[in-house]
């Protein structure tokens, strides 16, 4: 049974969380059409090597095409082509690749800014981007790309936040933030076994980046959600200094 003041703590969370999500998700929208904008140029850059417009849109782009703009693989970064560990995430096979990828980053992008706000979900995504391809790395993946690094990287947030905040919030709010999502990440996780083409490695890697730095953040919707301690302030600064490098990548 919970106590006034809970349910008063409860009330105040829930009208921030209400609050946010009427606002526009305007990282996430940028985030979504930045990734539109450089699956565009990789057409573009397919159509230059001779392919025909309408395969250079929606077909496959080539191992050597996405190689040579950024793709995740591993004796290039072993080579010292660390950018890649980022860049990868930008890049995607097809129409559908990107499209399935969007849907989940807007889908659940939209909810974690509302709760962790537009500069936190770049980061958390930059940051399990390339958590994602450290695990695509040890998980044996020749060539990767995709956000879903990223988009596993916003589950680990949502999770992290339930973990973390949860007792902050009703009870039918908190079951957003874990049992309703757990069903959808052992899911996802579980295709990834199933079909061949999934790099698992790199869902994996994304994932528990973004179970990490969801669990280092504070929040903007519950109460005291920003209070600091030195801790969440030295994985602050740790991240702002990883996200600098992830820019200088690109």
């Amino acid at each position: 049974m919970a106590t006034p003041q809970e349910e008063r703590s409860w009330e105040r969370a829930e009208k921030r969380l209400d609050f946010y999500l009427r606002d526009r998700p305007l990282a996430t929208v940028g985030l979504c059409l930045f990734l539109v904008g450089f699956y565009a140029y990789s057409c573009v850059a397919d159509f230059g090597r001779g392919q025909p417009w309408w395969k250079a849109l929606a077909w496959n782009r080539t191992r050597e095409l996405m190689g040579d703009l950024g793709a995740r693989t591993g004796d290039l970064v072993h080579d010292g082509e660390y950018y890649r560990l980022l860049r990868y995430g930008f890049l995607h096979w097809n129409a559908g690749h990107l499209a399935m990828n969007v849907a989940a980053l807007w889908a659940i992008g939209e909810v974690l800014e509302a709760v962790y706000g537009p500069t936190r979900v770049l980061m958390l995504f930059a940051f399990s981007t390339i958590t994602g391809g450290i695990g695509s790395m040890i998980g044996g993946g020749e060539v990767t790309v995709g956000a879903s690094g990223g988009a596993f990287g916003f589950l680990g947030a949502m999770v992290a936040f339930g973990w973390r905040w949860g007792g902050r919030l009703s009870p039918h709010t908190r079951r957003w933030f874990g049992p309703l999502l757990w069903p959808w990440v052992a899911g996802n996780l579980a295709l990834g076994v199933v079909l061949p083409f999934i790099d698992n490695g790199a869902h994996v890697g994304g994932l528990l980046g973004g179970l990490v730095l969801g669990a280092a953040y504070g929040n903007r919707v519950t109460d005291h959600g920003e209070s600091g301690d030195l801790a969440r302030w030295a994985a602050r600064a740790l991240t702002l200094a990883l996200y600098a490098w992830a820019l200088l990548q690109l």
